[in-house]
């Protein structure tokens, strides 16, 4: 699980700010942020999603590839 850390101290734009949740504001990624670790397994996870998605591309074409050569023999 992912923890978002509080900036310390908060950014001039939240120090008067009465909201009590940040999902709409726009200085919301100025608040908060992923810890390095944190951000390296989203990006790792990101990545992993890309190839996986890119092997299954991948394997449709070859697979069109093949239904084309059977074709032509």
């Amino acid at each position: 699980m992912l923890e978002w850390l509080e900036a310390n101290p908060l950014p001039e734009a939240c120090v008067d700010c009465t909201e009590q949740e940040c999902y709409n504001c726009e200085d919301a990624g100025m608040r908060w942020y992923l810890s390095s670790e944190d951000e390296l397994k989203v990006r790792r996870k990101m990545l992993v999603s890309a190839i996986e998605r890119l092997q299954r591309q991948l394997t449709a074409i070859d697979e069109e590839l093949e239904m084309i050569g059977a074709k032509l023999c």
